[in-house]
This record gives structure tokens, sequence and C-alpha cells, in this order.
């Protein structure tokens, strides 16, 4: 009979063992697999946030674009036209895709980030600043001042940066 207890004993035990450790496995590969989810999910956060950067920047030089094709006001009381209130809330839709994309980080992309944002902004300033100075001209702000009209190399130049940084962030093939 102490045999039968003994084998019942080491049975039990062995089952509980068993039982424990196999809930330990599963446990552990469900931590890794909520881990890899999460992982993959901020990823995918972050790849969106940086298209939405771009795709934002995109359409804030589009309608700066406009505005140069724009002549000054007849008088500072004017109505402004509505491509300048587009390009000021394309200019906002920038901003918020900034912010979103240097809080998914890494802190690497947002001087690049920050470089589309400021100077999509530094020219609609210019272009306004042409508005207020030349009140009344018939010529539209690109005639007034052809030097200053968009630098699209520049532009261009810019995008580049931030996609080179983005591509990194985001562990892209960089050099493929």
């Amino acid at each position: 009979m102490e045999a039968t207890i003994a084998v019942a004993g080491i049975t039990a035990g062995s089952t509980l063992a068993a039982a424990g450790l196999t809930g330990y496995i599963t446990l552990a590969l469900h931590k890794r697999q909520v881990m890899a989810d999460r992982r993959r999910s901020r990823e995918e956060a972050r790849r969106q946030a940086y298209a939405d950067l771009l795709t934002a920047s995109t359409n804030a030089w589009l309608v700066i674009d406009e505005v140069w094709q724009l002549r000054p006001p007849r008088s500072l009381s004017e109505t402004p036209p509505q491509v300048m209130l587009d390009a000021t809330e394309s200019l906002k839709q920038l901003d918020h895709a900034l912010h979103l994309a240097v809080l998914h980080g890494p802190v690497s992309i947002a001087p690049s980030a920050a470089k589309l944002y400021f100077e999509a902004q530094k020219e609609y300033v210019a272009v306004g600043q042409i508005f207020i100075d030349h009140v009344g001209d018939p010529r539209t702000a690109q005639a007034i001042h052809p030097d200053n009209v968009p630098d699209r190399a520049a532009r261009l130049r810019w995008r580049s940066s931030f996609v080179g940084e983005a591509m990194r962030a985001t562990g892209a093939d960089v050099d493929a």
C-alpha cells in the first residue's frame, strides 16, 4: 500500500510540475507575443506619423505656391482670399503633423521634421510681407519678388533629409 501511495504521490507531483511548466511557458510565449504586437503597433503608428508629416508638408507648399500667384490686396482692410485661409489651415495641419512625428521619435528626426514646418511657415510669412509692403500693386507676389519665389530644390532637399532620418528611425534599408 505504501508503494501505491508513493507512486500516486510521484504521479501527482510530476503532473503538477508539468502543468506548472506548461503554464509558465504559455505565459512567457503570450507575453512575448503581446510585446511583439505592441512593437509592431508602435512602428506602424510611427510610420503613419511620418507619412502624415510628408503629406502635410506637400499640401502646405502646394497652397503656398498658389499664394505666390495672388496680387496684393487693394487695401489692408480687404477680406483675404480663400487661398490665404487655406494656407493658414494647411500650416496648422503641418504643425500638428510635426508634433505627432516628433512625439513618435526618435529625437534624431526632430531637426529635419521641424525644418519642413519652419521653412513653410517662413515662406508664407515672406509672401504675406510682400502683400503688406505692396498694397495696391497689380502684379502677383511672384512678379514683385522673382528672387523670392518658391525654392523647390530646397524643399526637395529638406524632404529628402527627413525621409532619410525617418528610414533610419524605422529600420528601413537606407543603402538599398
